[in-house]
């Protein structure tokens, strides 16, 4: 019997005979509902004589509904589904309860009837260690993870991330398929097209196709006879009439906001009850022990492919296709195919992907946890019930479907399924949507992911009007289209929840039409602000040291590995768009965190001063800080009590001036202007040996600490020293040239920094100068660091050549050395193995016991036990004869006999 389609202030056909025209509109009732479940399952095949024939005679028919006596040949024929899938679904039950299928399993395992064994069989007898993880935490708690571990692990999470990376761009390219977007608009509902015509006419889109159709008549003015409606005046209805026209042809319609955003509303509940969640969606679930994953490789391999057990598997484009076509999968799925309706309509959408790779840490939140059984079971109890229960849920069903009323809240839970409708007589206002259940689903939706509270996979549909993002997701939060900054932080997966069920959110990364991809994970963190939820779970930004050229750290650069990642998917600078520009500046622009301020209560107390980023005391200055001299006081603090009560003027911050000795000025080639006085009077720093003992002697000569004056760089200058003459290099009292800018080379003369040209300059007999670029402190010494030379310029480009010369010398010399060291090494393993042969060919081939016989070392380690039984018997033997020796001998005496003789 075809299903029960309840639908709202419909009802059934009159019993009174006809009048000539109530077939027709028999017939346009039935295409409706014909279509409505088409739309489900396929496209309707018959040309429109059959299905007015077919019509007609259902008009004819004695029985009075419209849609119980319809015969089977009106829908489509289901093959069976294989015996070996074989289970019990109640289509009108809750999704927890009606699903249970997979009692079979553990009967057979009972009954000691399964069908593939785990493991070998026979006298083979394997002992694994289940809890044995690649470096596992768990097991280690006492030695934590070497610093190998840790990098595999790190390079196990950046491999991860790019594999997700690239699988979500093929992803992205399926949803561009136009086959698999033709599929999804042919089975849309004549509602669902409604809306979208009513779209491109609020959008100022063209509607060619729209216009040739002739309108359906309204649901509201069903009781108005056709001569009524036209003797009535079109200024008496609520709306502009019908002979008004717009007044802008092409012009969007923003008197209602934008038309996306109705159009998003009403597809992401459209589509939520439409799809069907057959299958897992991929998610974390940790580093697992050895034998585990060997347990699952093999199945992965070698059993039928269970997407419960292994994970939901499209291989190619055309399974994305035939899952359009069946409009079932996973939730991943889901969200992929309805990017693909949306893109089919024209617009601009982006899939976005919450990657889930496997971390880097080593918490127990990266650890698998133990297996779970399996969701799905047979469901045990009388056949009955299922029936009894279905007949509750279509009596209830006919009761709202006849009050039409609105007081009853809307389910939209996956558990639902039936066509959108708009509510109200006015056909154009879509900002109330009305849901009734008018088809049940041919299946329902798995009991799949239901710890997971925050979505995988979303869309960014771009507005072409306003050219606002706008993030629909249809199947969890609410609501579905996000518009506002608390509706963005609904994506940001948080919660203890979501660390049990192992859910990061890490990279979120959204992929464009065009094939190009950029990371949007700052759009979704709260406030915009970092690192948020990402602390932990994605590679942060690391500092790089830059050395110079002699191995000191010259400053840090910063390196985000993601962004290096992403830069393979970004989109080219003249591809760039208006949204791109828009977004960067606004919602994916990080959010600096903001400074505490000092509460009133403190200001004006000495800590107050001595933190405070605005204001600042003389006592609190640095030993190279200094006051500018036309600065003014913008307000004094009083310190001490009593007699000792004095005021001290309070500066701003940005009167407080850098000051510098002369010859630190000098390091960064700039000079003391003349006439100048020094800003600050300071105590000596000596750090050479030499120096120590110079302020040590005028110490002891004054009786009091040398001091040295603080500039600022106002009271300097740039050194500029005087040209060369006649290609004579100045120098200083240590024969080099302080080089330690480039401003401070003379005119004239030309910097070589290469090395080993002082040489070269001696050789060709040039002038030159070591050029001095700065100082290395360690052991009390400074020893100057020498960059290259100075010579003339006429005399550069001479010295350059003679230096490739030598350089081109250099390198062959050191290639014919490596050349030498390889070829010993070479002669020594072929002499090595000369020898190998030499004594396998006198004493024997590999293998077997010849080669144990003849071998000198064993056989003399094999006779020497051998000998030794025999050694030791002889050894005892010896023993006996020496005690029989002494005592004949009595033990190096004379015997008592012989004294007596």
């Amino acid at each position: 019997m075809p299903p029960f389609i309840g639908v709202k202030r419909r009802e059934s056909l009159s019993p009174i005979s006809p009048s000539p025209k109530a077939p027709e509109k028999s017939a346009k009732k039935l295409k409706i509902k014909q279509s409505l479940f088409d739309a489900a399952d396929q496209r309707p095949t018959g040309s429109l004589k059959e299905n007015e024939n077919f019509v007609n005679g259902l008009g004819d028919s004695d029985s009075g509904s419209s849609l119980s006596d319809v015969s089977s040949h009106c829908f489509e024929d289901v093959e069976p589904e294989p015996a070996t899938k074989k289970r019990k679904i109640d289509h009108h039950g809750d999704d927890d309860e009606e699903i249970d299928w997979e009692d079979a399993i553990h009967d057979d395992r009972a009954n000691g009837t399964s069908s593939t064994a785990a493991g070998p069989s026979g006298d083979l007898e394997l002992t694994l260690d289940k809890g044995s993880g690649v470096g596992s935490f768990i097991n280690n708690q006492k030695k934590g993870p070497s610093k190998i571990e840790r990098h595999i692990r790190i390079v196990t999470h950046c491999m991860h991330v790019q594999f997700l990376v690239f699988h979500n761009s093929m992803r992205s390219r399926f949803a561009c398929d136009p086959e698999a977007q033709e599929i999804l608009m042919d089975r849309m509902s004549p509602t669902a097209k409604k809306q979208i015509d009513s779209w491109k006419l609020a959008s100022g889109r063209s509607l060619d196709e729209t216009k040739s159709k002739s309108p359906q008549p309204s649901k509201s003015k069903r009781g108005k006879s056709g001569q009524d409606r036209k003797n009535e005046d079109v200024r008496s209805q609520r709306d502009w009439g019908k002979p008004a026209e717009r007044q802008e042809i092409g012009a969007a319609n923003m008197s209602r906001g934008d038309p996306v955003y109705r159009l998003l509303t009403y597809l992401a509940a459209y589509w939520k009850q439409r799809f069907t969640i057959t299958a897992p969606c991929l998610r974390k679930q940790g580093y697992k022990s050895l034998s585990r994953l060997e347990e699952e490789i093999a199945s992965f391999k070698n059993d039928k492919h269970e997407p419960e057990d292994h994970g939901e598997r499209i291989v190619n484009l055309e399974e994305f296709r035939d899952c359009a076509r069946r409009c079932e999968g996973s939730r991943d799925v889901g969200v992929q195919l309805f990017v693909a309706l949306l893109r089919g309509l024209g617009l601009e959408v982006r899939l976005v992907a919450s990657l889930q790779p496997l971390g880097f840490g080593w918490n127990k939140n990266e650890e698998a946890g133990p297996k779970k059984k399996r969701l799905l079971k047979k469901t045990e109890g009388p056949a009955t019930n299922g029936t009894e229960l279905k007949q509750k849920k279509a009596k209830k069903g006919k009761e709202s479907s006849a009050n039409g009323s609105k007081t009853i809240p809307i389910d939209l839970s996956e558990s639902s399924s039936g066509e959108l409708t708009t509510a109200g007589s006015d056909d154009d206002d879509v900002s109330v949507v009305d849901v009734t259940p008018s088809t049940s689903r041919s299946k329902p939706n798995m009991p799949y992911d239901k710890d997971l509270v925050f979505p995988t996979y979303w869309a960014e549909v771009i507005s072409p009007i306003t050219h606002q993002v706008y993030p629909v997701d249809p199947f969890i939060l609410n609501p579905s289209v996000a518009t506002k900054c608390e509706h963005l932080e609904l994506f940001e997966s948080r919660g203890a929840h979501v660390d049990k069920a192992k859910q990061v959110f890490a990279y979120a990364v959204a992929y464009s039409p065009d094939g190009s991809a950029k990371d949007v994970t700052t759009r979704y963190l709260k406030k915009h602000m970092w690192p948020g939820r990402t602390k932990g779970v994605r590679l942060p930004v690391e500092k790089v040291p830059i050395y110079n050229s002699q191995g000191k750290i010259k400053h840090h650069e910063e390196y985000d590995w993601f962004k290096t990642v992403m830069s393979g998917y970004a989109r080219p600078d003249h591809m760039r768009t208006a949204v791109d520009d828009i977004e960067e500046a606004t919602d994916l622009k990080p959010v600096k965190p903001e400074k505490k301020e000092v509460s009133n209560e403190k200001e004006g107390t000495l800590q107050f001063y001595k933190t405070s980023a605005e204001y600042v005391l003389e006592r609190h200055l640095r030993r190279e800080e200094a006051i500018a001299p036309d600065a003014k006081p913008v307000r004094y603090f009083t310190a001490g009590k009593g007699e000792d009560k004095k005021e001290e003027p309070v500066f701003l911050r940005k009167d407080v001036q850098t000051c510098r000795t002369g010859e630190s000025w000098h390091k960064e080639g700039r000079q003391i202007k003349p006439n100048q006085t020094p800003m600050k009077m300071v105590p000596i720093r000596a750090v050479t040996l030499t120096r120590k003992r110079e302020v040590e002697e005028a110490e002891r000569d004054g009786g009091e600490k040398l001091k040295q004056g603080l500039y600022a760089e106002d009271q300097t200058e740039w050194i500029i020293p005087p040209p060369i003459i006649e290609g004579v290099i100045p120098k200083n009292a240590y024969g080099n040239m302080d080089c330690y800018v480039p401003t401070m080379v003379p005119a004239g003369a030309a910097h070589i920094p290469l090395r080993s040209t002082g040489k070269i300059c001696k050789r060709l007999g040039i002038d030159y100068a070591e050029a001095v670029t700065g100082f290395e402190f360690g052991k009390q010494r400074a020893v100057p660091v020498i960059t290259g030379v100075v010579v003339a310029k006429e005399h550069e480009e001479l010295v350059v050549k003679e230096w490739e010369k030598d350089e081109e010398e250099r390198r062959i010399k050191e290639e014919g050395k490596r050349e030498k060291v390889a070829l010993a090494m070479w002669k020594k393993l072929l002499v090595g193995l000369r020898i190998v042969e030499r004594v396998r060919g006198e004493y024997g081939a590999e293998g077997g016991t010849e080669k144990e016989e003849k071998n000198p070392f064993t056989n003399q380690r094999r006779k020497t036990m051998e000998e030794a039984p025999d050694m030791n018997a002889a050894a005892d033997e010896g023993d006996e004869d020496m005690d029989l020796e002494d005592e004949d001998m009595a033990g190096g005496f004379l015997p008592d006999d012989e004294d007596g003789e």
